[in-house]
């Protein structure tokens, strides 16, 4: 049996409202754009659990595989590129929003709350929002 055509949304989380139907929006202070500026803090494990479905590589496989599929473990290559986010280029970005008093939104996965409560805590020092990244780079 086809689902009914109708108006709307196929969820009810929130209700549908066409575009036209809607109050113009104003920012405050008669802004003319708004900006989020969303910062991702990820950990890129060394070894995923077995049966864990792992991230794809854009070479096609599993990340930490090169070309041809020859495993190469570890993959310092791939690791310290994303541990220099961690230990270095993040606090260069939130110096980049501090001199322009930018508070950030953080996405972090739980890995990176697990493994560098600091990054944690300078996001709370700073009054930054939190969000959900799942678990880690890798997963």
């Amino acid at each position: 049996m086809p689902a009914k055509r109708a108006y709307g949304m196929d969820q009810d989380f929130y209700p549908w409202s066409p575009i036209v139907a809607r109050p113009v929006l104003r920012w405050p202070e008669g802004a003319r754009v708004a900006l989020a500026v969303i910062v991702n803090l990820e950990h890129w494990d060394w070894e995923v659990p077995a049966g864990t479905p792992v991230a794809v590589s854009p070479m096609g496989g599993p990340e930490g595989l090169w070309s041809g599929n020859q495993p190469q473990f570890p993959d310092i290559g791939g690791w310290g590129n994303h541990e220099y986010g961690n230990r270095v280029g993040i606090f260069r970005i939130l110096a980049v929003l501090d001199k322009y008093g930018i508070t950030p939104t953080l996405a972090l996965d739980r890995a990176v709350a697990d493994h560098y409560p600091t990054l944690v805590e300078e996001g709370q020092r700073r009054g930054a929002e939190f969000i959900a990244h799942g678990l880690s780079r890798r997963r």
